[in-house]
């Protein structure tokens, strides 16, 4: 206070008003404020209240304004320093408010940084809750900027180093996630968001905020869990699943419903079903979704399928259900699809097994039917052939007599032949086996048909050259391919081509393809093809029989038949036979049955249960010369030979009531092992061929026979 002592106008006065001397301006404030009203009117009064002016005066007057310059200026800075402590105080109130809130900021902190030239760091502000964060306080971290930063993951670091170079580049403000080991040993997330002020000695301070997100980034990890557990569930399900919008527009479409239809999902989702699938125009599938979106209930539909784009086609079976979120209201519908493509052809396969069963049956049934019809029809023809035969040898050349009997004969063996092919029916077996060679049948087949068919169809032949043998019947094969052949030609009435080929398949079975490039057959043709007595050809033009006794002849020598044809396109007929498995001799009469022509009649005993061929036979043999006698059973025959009488030779009928062919002949054979046995019979299946393998001097005679089958026959023996 010894400064207040001094004149108010002495120099050093003035020199600490101009320094804004803040003790000395306080002082002076206080000296005034301790002046009361009426001393300070009284120095008024005295300094400016003087009516006269003198000399003297005016001095006075002078030191007066001097003095009162003065105090202007101490008024003036006392007023500076009254605003001055009202800002410094507003500051410091200011300050607290922030250092308050950044202490207390519990969920991150408040920091300012500074990294120099050479990138070494330091913290220069830290608000109080570092030491929650990290558990250094505020001093120890600024001594210190290593307590933090080494609390940042390493794998981490780079990211904010780029964050931070970035953000000095651009000048902006740069944000960013790490994760940061805290005091616990628990590692948590945090977000950096930093502003930097480059200074002009290089170094870089950053102003930012840490804000704790590890209950975000938690819940954004069980989001992205479930999002990928989802995406797990939408790729290894073995079902489609689509899921519509409210739009009808596909918003889901899973690895499953691109393998099935070869459309990926990035060209179906976001578009409406008729955009991707024009093919879905009329299947009902908008109506159904329609009516999910109104709450009509799941419902499910099959339906075949397919993508010209993708080539992909079969059969699929599809539930659709509304799709509601998590409060109720609809959001979309959801259809599971199934691939039933393997079920369906399982069905149609079934199908086809069934209508091929039905068909076996069908053609057993006729067979059965035929084979009776046969039996007795034989018998017919072979006594009227008896006759016809025995009386034509009595009639002179070229008589009318003669040409009767021609006819009658000619006739019976055409009626034959017409039974040998109702036989085909009930044929099980081959009625001989031999090995045989399926190209050599072919080119005979070829060589026929070049003569007939007037070169208006181009034959072709594929031989494969090492083609295994057949175990079959030649001429039942040969009659069967034939019908092939001609149905093909019949196809082809202006012109084509028809192809023979024959291939060795990797099974060891034999493959033998007839196809043609004639007009094909319908579905509804094709379906009943094989059906006896079916035919789309004019009248008198074909029985309907032909197909059905290729596939007869083919099923009794253990193959198989597939027919393929569309109109237009022509028709292909794959037969399939099993290889003979080995070689063997084919088999011939054994002993018993004399090799050299014998002179003498024969005494013949006759065994068939029709009274026709017992007569018209007996009537032959006589006239060729030879004694006979008549049983019209096996039991009969037996009786008689056991009464002593020995026979030369036996004919002795296959099909006969009683013991039957069968049944007689080891009795015979029994009584009688050197007499040889014609075994007649007109259906010379494989029970008929075991016989004769069986019993040593057995000889098929089938029937009807003629008298020149009988003279030929017994010529050995007579």
């Amino acid at each position: 206070m010894s400064k207040l002592q001094a004149p108010l106008y002495s120099g050093e006065f003035h020199r600490a008003v101009a320094k804004g001397d803040a003790a000395l301006l306080e002082a002076v404030q206080r000296g005034f404020d301790a002046i009361s009203k009426r001393e300070y009117a009284a120095i008024e009064a005295r300094w400016y209240g003087s009516p006269v002016i003198t000399r003297s005066g005016l001095s006075i007057v002078a030191v007066g304004a001097g003095l009162a310059l003065c105090l202007l200026l101490v008024v003036i800075a006392v007023r500076n320093v009254a605003e001055r402590k009202r800002a410094e105080a507003a500051l410091r109130a200011s300050e607290l408010t922030f250092r308050s809130i950044s202490n207390n900021f519990t969920g991150g902190m408040i920091y300012q940084a500074v990294v120099d030239r050479e990138g070494h760091r330091t913290f220069t502000y830290l608000s109080d809750s570092v030491n929650a964060l990290y558990g250094v306080s505020a001093r120890e971290a600024i001594a210190d900027a290593s307590l933090i930063y080494d609390r940042i993951h390493k794998d981490d670091i780079a990211t904010l180093i780029q964050a931070e170079e970035e953000a000095i580049r651009s000048v902006r403000t740069f944000k960013a996630e790490a994760r940061v080991l805290g005091p616990d040993g628990q590692v948590r997330w945090s977000s950096f968001v930093s502003t930097p002020r480059v200074m002009p000695d290089g170094s870089t301070i950053w102003d930012g905020i840490e804000f704790i997100i590890t209950e975000r980034k938690l819940g954004e990890e069980e989001l992205r869990e479930a999002h990928q557990f989802n995406e797990q569930i939408l790729s290894s399900a073995q079902e489609g699943i689509i899921v519509y919008g409210l739009d009808l527009r596909y918003r889901v479409w899973n690895p499953y419903m691109e393998r099935l239809t070869g459309m990926p999902a990035r060209e179906v989702v976001g578009r409406l079903p008729l955009e991707v699938f024009p093919g879905l125009e009329g299947s009902g599938l908008l109506e159904r979704l329609q009516v999910a979106l109104a709450g009509g209930g799941p419902s499910s539909h099959d339906f075949r399928f397919a993508i010209p784009g993708t080539g992909k086609s079969g059969w699929v079976s599809d539930t659709i259900a509304l799709l509601p979120d998590s409060k109720g209201a609809p959001v979309g519908v959801i259809a599971m699809v199934r691939d039933i493509t393997e079920r369906e052809l399982a069905g149609e396969e079934n199908a086809k097994l069934l209508a091929q069963l039905a068909q076996t049956q069908k053609m057993e049934s006729l067979g059965s039917l035929a084979g009776g019809i046969a039996h007795d029809m034989n018998n017919v023809l072979g006594a009227i052939l008896a006759l016809a035969s025995a009386n034509l040898e009595t009639q002179p050349a070229g008589s009318s007599g003669r040409r009767a009997f021609e006819t009658i004969s000619a006739a019976a063996v055409r009626g034959g032949k017409m039974v040998k092919g109702l036989l085909g029916f009930a044929r099980q077996h081959p009625a001989e086996e031999r090995e045989l060679d399926l190209n050599a049948i072919l080119r005979d087949e070829v060589h026929l048909l070049e003569r007939t068919t007037l070169s208006k169809v181009r034959l072709e032949l594929d031989l494969f050259p090492g083609l295994r043998a057949l175990r079959g019947d030649s001429g039942a094969l040969t009659h069967a391919i034939m019908n092939l052949c001609v149905n093909a030609v019949d196809a082809m009435p202006d012109q084509g081509s028809l192809l023979l080929r024959t291939r060795n398949l990797e099974d060891g079975r034999i493959e033998v393809l007839v196809r043609d490039t004639g007009c094909g057959m319908t579905r509804a043709v094709l379906e009943r093809a094989l059906d006896p007595f079916f035919t789309t050809k004019a009248m008198g033009k074909g029985t309907g029989l032909g197909l059905s006794l290729v596939y007869s002849t083919i099923k009794a020598h253990h193959g198989q038949m597939e027919i393929r044809s569309e109109p237009g396109l022509g028709t292909s007929v794959r037969l399939v036979f099993p290889s003979a498995p080995a070689a063997a001799p084919d088999w011939e009469p054994a002993g018993g049955w004399p090799a050299e022509p014998l002179s003498r009649g024969l005494e013949v005993l006759l065994v068939d249960d029709d009274e026709l061929i017992r007569s018209g036979t007996q009537g032959l043999l006589e006239v060729l010369g030879h004694a006979v006698r008549t049983t019209s059973c096996g039991e009969e025959a037996l009786a008689e030979l056991a009464e002593g009488w020995r026979p030369d030779v036996v004919i002795l009928d296959l099909n006969m009531p009683g013991w039957g062919g069968a049944g007689t002949l080891p009795r015979l054979r029994a009584l009688l092992p050197s007499v040889p046995v014609l075994l007649a019979t007109g259906r010379a299946d494989q029970t008929a061929l075991d016989l004769v393998k069986a019993h040593p001097g057995v000889v098929l005679l089938p029937k009807p026979y003629s008298m020149a089958d009988l003279k030929t026959h017994l010529s050995h023996l007579g």
